[in-house]
């Protein structure tokens, strides 16, 4: 039986991008740590407007929110575009806040990179990347999150059809770790969702409906397509401490092509 919610109306007052899939699949994933750890924390890197972040000012079960975000620049993504957020500024998004009427007094923000982030070791359950939608960004982003983060805790990543490169990277790097994980692509919105500890042995399925077919998300991604989200499924976008497809080599080895012929 899939997690019920609030309605997405009233605790996202504020536009954001992410879809209302993508919200449902983040209020689902709030009402699990409040199931398995009574109370959290929330890590979000890429802010907008705040939009994302309000579920979690408005929740006092929720302590503290750290907002990430290198502010003030144009962001490349892995289409090619880049986007200029330079206007909008971390005093932009409490102000954007405050006139919705949600409470900043947990808020704290951060203008620059996660690998910059000092003195917050294992402080958060819950984390949201949604920062530049590049691969090198979105792993790296990742390799800096997860010590910020409990043992028992989730990473959500947002729009995966365009990191999903990153996403086989960070399978086959904790492949290598061993650390016991659960990574699952949601079949009905484009957030990807790494679990551990107590929240690696959750049944996807039963608390967030079916996941999406990995091999069947890599190739549209490629195609430059978003998942199909047909009820005939092979194999689901769920992998507990494998590493992802097996494209990973290729992509590996083009990596170290590009070192070898001094390409960026």
């Amino acid at each position: 039986m899939n997690i019920a919610v609030p309605d997405i109306g009233t605790l996202f007052p504020i536009p954001s991008q992410t879809s209302a899939q993508d919200k449902r699949f983040l209020l689902q994933t709030i009402a699990l740590a409040k199931r398995i750890l009574g109370s959290f924390s929330y890590l979000e890197i890429g802010f907008y407007l705040g939009g994302s972040l309000t579920p979690f000012l408005l929740d006092p079960v929720c302590k503290a929110v750290l907002s990430i975000d290198e502010r003030g620049r144009q962001q490349p993504d892995e289409r090619g575009a880049k986007y200029d957020y330079s206007g909008i500024t971390h005093q932009t998004m409490i102000n954007n806040l405050l006139s919705r009427g949600v409470p900043t007094s947990k808020l704290t923000t951060f203008d620059g990179s996660v690998d910059s982030v000092q003195r917050a070791e294992s402080s958060f359950e819950i984390a949201f990347i949604d920062g530049e939608h590049t691969d090198i960004a979105c792993f790296r982003d990742f390799l800096w999150t997860l010590p910020l983060m409990k043992s028992d805790a989730v990473i959500r990543f947002h729009d995966s059809t365009l990191v999903y490169k990153a996403l086989r990277m960070i399978g086959l790097y904790m492949q290598k770790s061993g650390q016991r994980h659960l990574l699952a692509k949601n079949r009905e919105s484009d957030v990807t969702a790494f679990f551990t500890g107590k929240f690696a042995e959750i049944d996807f399925a039963r608390e967030f409906g079916r996941a999406a077919d990995w091999d069947e998300f890599f190739e549209r991604s490629r195609n430059g397509s978003h998942p199909a989200r047909s009820e005939e499924q092979g194999e689901h976008s769920i992998r507990r401490g494998r590493y992802l497809g097996q494209d990973v080599p290729r992509l590996i080895g083009g990596v170290r092509e590009r070192f070898r012929l001094g390409r960026g």
